[in-house]
C-alpha cells in the first residue's frame, strides 16, 4: 500500500501510519473474513497499488497507540493480551488477534474508537460478528469463551450534548457485552465456511468477473421517499414505495415527495480497492 502525504503532515506521523497490516498469503483475519469476497480478493491482488493519504488514517492511529499503551499494563497470569489465534478451513487460515482475553472467566475484551452515532443507532452487528469469530477461534483451540465485551472510545463525544439530551451517550466511553452461545458459534462457523468458499471461487476469476459484495457488505441504504411539508426541514414520514408516499402527499397541498436515493456508502467512500472495482465504476457512472 502506498501512503501519500497531500497535506504535508510530519514525516514521523506518515512513517507511523505507513506500517499497514496486511494478511499473510493464505490467511484471512477476523475482520477481513467479514468483508465481501470481491473486496478481499481485489485488495489482496492490488495491495501494492492501493493509495491512501496519511490524513485519512488519523483515527486508526489513535486506536493503534491506545492498544500499545494497554498492552504494556501488568495483570495476572490468566490475562492474555494481543493473543494471536489461528485455525485452518479448506486450505485457508482464519486468524484473530485478541486485545485482551481472560481465560479464567472466558471473556474477550476488545477496544474500539467509534462515533457517538454508532452508539445512538445501536449499530453493533459488525462488532458482535467480529467477536464471534474470536470466540470460534478460541473454541477451535480448546479455550473457553462465554462473553465478549467491547469498550468504545467515542471520538466525537460532546459533554454539552450529554447534559442536554439524556438519550445521548453520557460519557466518552461506552461498553457493550454479548453472550456467546452454541447457536451463535454454529451460525458464525457456517458464515466463515461460506465466505471461504466464495473467496476461493473469486480467486479463480478475473477482477471484473467477481460478483459484487452484498448490500450488507457494501453498507448499502435503500431508496426512500420522504413526505415533506412546505416550511418544514424534516420529513413527516418515510416510505419504501413511491406510491405510498404520493398517496399521503395528495392529502394536503402543502405536502410533497422528496426522493432520497440509496447508496453503497462503503463503495463510494471507504473501500480500499474501489479504484480496481468495476461495480464502483458503474456507481460513479450513474
Amino acid at each position: 500500500m502506498k501512503i501519500t502525504n497531500d497535506y504535508n503532515l510530519p514525516d514521523a506521523f506518515v512513517n507511523f501510519v505507513a506500517n499497514v497490516r496486511h494478511n499473510n498469503k493464505g490467511e484471512l483475519s477476523a475482520t477481513t473474513i467479514l468483508k465481501g469476497a470481491k473486496e478481499i480478493v481485489l485488495t489482496d491482488r492490488h495491495f501494492d497499488e492501493i493509495e491512501i493519504d496519511a490524513s485519512e488514517m488519523v483515527w486508526s492511529t489513535f486506536g493503534t497507540a491506545f492498544h500499545a499503551v494497554m498492552e504494556k499494563q501488568t495483570e495476572n497470569n490468566d490475562i492474555f493480551k494481543e493473543e494471536r489465534l489461528t485455525y485452518s478451513v479448506d486450505g485457508l487460515t482464519v486468524t484473530g488477534r485478541l486485545d485482551r482475553y481472560d481465560m479464567a472467566t472466558g471473556t474477550i475484551e476488545d477496544w474500539k474508537t467509534a462515533s457517538v452515532w454508532k452508539i445512538i443507532k445501536g449499530d453493533f452487528q459488525d462488532w458482535e460478528e467480529q467477536g464471534l469469530v474470536y470466540a470460534w477461534l478460541l473454541r477451535k483451540n480448546n479455550l473457553p469463551c462465554s462473553k465478549i465485551k467491547f469498550i468504545a472510545l467515542l471520538k466525537d463525544h460532546s459533554k454539552t450534548e450529554a447534559k442536554r439530551n439524556s438519550d445521548y451517550p453520557q460519557k466518552p466511553v461506552y461498553t457493550i457485552e454479548f453472550k456467546i452461545t452454541d447457536e451463535k458459534i454454529k451460525a458464525i462457523e457456517e458464515k466463515i465456511k461460506a465466505k471461504i468458499a466464495d473467496v476461493k471461487k473469486a480467486q479463480e476469476l478475473a477482477d471484473d468477473d467477481i460478483a459484487p459484495c452484498s448490500e450488507h457488505e457494501r453498507w448499502a441504504t435503500q431508496t426512500k421517499y420522504a413526505v415533506m411539508k412546505n416550511g418544514r426541514k424534516t420529513a413527516l414520514k418515510l416510505f419504501e414505495k413511491i406510491e405510498d408516499a404520493e398517496q399521503m402527499a395528495s392529502t394536503d397541498n402543502n405536502y410533497y415527495v422528496d426522493k432520497r436515493k440509496g447508496e453503497s456508502k462503503k463503495c463510494l467512500d471507504y473501500c480500499p480497492c474501489a479504484d480496481f472495482c468495476n461495480f464502483r465504476k458503474k456507481l460513479e457512472e450513474k
